[in-house]
């Protein structure tokens, strides 16, 4: 009796270091609390709005549903949030409830929480019409400021006119 008693406490020592362990891991890869919905395999779309994207997560906490964008960057930039910005306003179309914030999980793990203003809500918007405005005069060059190592690692470079080398 004594033995399945000894086997039984160390059966549960090693359930609570795994679930140390498993939470530990957790945090370190950026993974935050909450049920995930969808990981990187629910595309959102707006007719109306004529807006598409596919968050990396989704996630419910409560009645909430929180988009996260996974960044290999050591911090978040302004097209980060704008990307949020849209998942934003596709999950309010597809859901019908609004988000409160969203999160770009970095590189090191580190969580950035991104609030769901209107303010962000009103760039998205005006940087959407923007690219509509100039996809009806597709001959007309967009305009882009990439990073160096970007367009020297892009495979379409050679026939860019942009190009930042």
């Amino acid at each position: 009796m004594d033995s399945i008693l000894a086997v039984a406490l160390l059966l549960a020592a090693l359930g609570v270091v795994l679930m140390v362990l498993s939470s530990h891991g957790r945090s370190t890869r950026g993974l935050g609390p909450g049920r995930t919905v969808a990981l990187d395999d629910r595309t959102l779309y707006s007719e109306r709005l004529q807006l598409v994207g596919r968050p990396d997560r989704i996630v419910r906490e409560g009645d909430t549903l929180i988009p996260e964008e996974w960044k290999s960057s050591r911090r978040a930039s302004d097209a980060q949030r704008l990307q949020l910005g849209t998942y934003f306003i596709l999950i309010e179309e597809e859901y019908g409830a609004r988000p409160p914030h969203g999160v770009i999980v970095l590189g090191d793990g580190s969580r950035v929480v991104v609030e769901n203003t209107e303010g962000l809500r009103s760039k998205v918007l005006a940087a959407a019409d923007a690219v509509r405005r100039h996809r009806r005069t597709i001959r007309e060059a967009i305009p882009v400021r990439q990073p160096a190592a970007k367009c020297r690692a892009c495979g379409r470079r050679d026939a860019c006119t942009r190009a930042n080398l």
